[in-house]
């Protein structure tokens, strides 16, 4: 795995032998620093052309509903031109974080699927 960027609250990697960004999640944001980081891994995405696309929530903080909201009217339309078929998601520890996870699932409905780990995550690839 190659680290690509790290904002302090996220990091983004790239798996070259499975096509696949990884961005961990590593505490709160704002909602300007969200869309700042996915507008940054759908960058990466498209330039390393993956078709696989994690998100590790496991240590994420809760976002706000516009967040959510922009992700799936926004976020998720890019993502699927660019060739995402899904995002690979590893599950919060958080209850609160986990009720963010939920408010993105009725934006984007089955676009995500759930993971206990980052390892079960990579192995469905």
């Amino acid at each position: 795995m190659e680290n690509l960027l790290d904002l302090g609250y996220v990091t983004i990697s790239f798996v070259p032998e499975k096509k696949c960004l990884i961005q961990t999640w590593k505490k709160f944001c704002t909602t300007e620093e969200y869309k700042a980081a996915q507008e940054k891994c759908l960058e990466l995405i498209i330039a390393k052309g993956c078709k696989g696309f994690i998100s590790d929530t496991t240590n994420a903080g809760l976002l706000k509903a516009e967040a959510t909201e922009w992700a799936g009217e926004v976020l998720v339309p890019k993502l699927i031109a660019a060739g995402v078929k899904n995002v690979e998601v590893v599950l919060p520890q958080s209850a609160f974080t986990k009720m963010t996870l939920i408010n993105l699932e009725k934006e984007v409905g089955a676009f995500m699927r759930y993971y206990g780990s980052l390892e079960s995550a990579l192995a469905a690839l």
